[in-house]
């Protein structure tokens, strides 16, 4: 296997990962405002929920 192939293989596996951690986000953050939580810990979740799109959607781009 040579660099440019480990390198995207290494780079679709962060994008696998964060996909991933975006759905559980996701997730969290519905059954949070479903469950009636703080205004702070709803607003937490979607920050993180946010970056972490973010990111994704800047190694989108890249790869």
């Amino acid at each position: 296997m040579n660099v440019l192939t480990s390198a995207q293989q290494s780079l679709s596996n962060l994008i696998d990962q964060l996909k991933k951690q975006k759905d559980e986000l996701a997730a969290i953050y519905r059954s949070a405002i479903n469950n009636g939580k703080k205004i702070d810990e709803v607003k937490a979740i979607y920050i993180s929920l946010k970056d972490v799109d973010k990111r994704l959607n800047e190694l989108m781009r890249i790869s």
